[in-house]
């Protein structure tokens, strides 16, 4: 069975509707958490593909968790052997970061339910041709990346200009939440409500 290693970055930062999909296609899912202490792999060879979810962190806070600086070289890894990579949110920023781009503060935070335009490049993209040219998704990030060069820009929202991107045939960067539940969302709120309450 295909086993692909999903790198989670908190307790509420879950695989959510990505868990559903590969286990209707009977690929096995594992979760790290190297936030709790837990050791990664050192390297993929027991797996068939690489997934990083989102976070509170930033991708350039290797001091404070140097789990990313590993994560970035898995990244490097992945891609140098054409496996599937995706990456969601802070997943996606630390592709771009492992992969030469800028990762940055926001000018303001991007926490709701915004539309997301395709670009016309994604008419030709395997996976982002399947998304409607505009679409609601689920946002909440305070930073952004640049595209790593070579990368496909595919989609935007009117706060960020890189909202998707693919690099190659198999590596894709969200910055959105493709993966999101009601129940995940939920969750999040919940979790940060105390964030709602002194800054909102």
């Amino acid at each position: 069975m295909k086993r692909v290693l999903f790198i989670q970055h908190g307790s509420v930062d879950k695989p959510g509707l990505l868990a559903e999909e590969l286990q209707r296609a009977g690929i096995a899912l594992e979760i790290a958490h190297p936030y709790s202490g837990a050791p990664l792999p050192a390297d993929l060879r027991d797996f068939s593909g690489l997934a990083l979810g989102g976070g509170g962190q930033s991708a350039w806070e290797i001091h404070e968790h140097p789990y990313l600086d590993h994560e970035a070289a898995l990244v490097r890894d992945a891609v140098s052997q054409n496996l599937p990579v995706l990456g969601l949110c802070l997943g996606g920023q630390i592709i771009a970061r492992a992969l030469g781009a800028e990762v940055r503060r926001a000018a303001a935070k991007e926490i709701g339910f915004f539309p997301v335009t395709l670009h016309a490049a994604a008419q030709a993209d395997p996976l982002a041709s399947l998304f409607p040219k505009t679409f609601p998704a689920a946002h909440w990030h305070g930073d952004v990346f640049d595209l790593p060069e070579d990368a496909i820009g595919l989609a935007s929202t009117a706060a960020t200009p890189h909202q998707m991107f693919r690099i190659g045939t198999n590596c894709y960067g969200f910055q959105f939440h493709p993966e999101m539940t009601p129940a995940l969302f939920e969750e999040l709120v919940r979790d940060e409500e105390e964030w709602f309450r002194t800054e909102g």
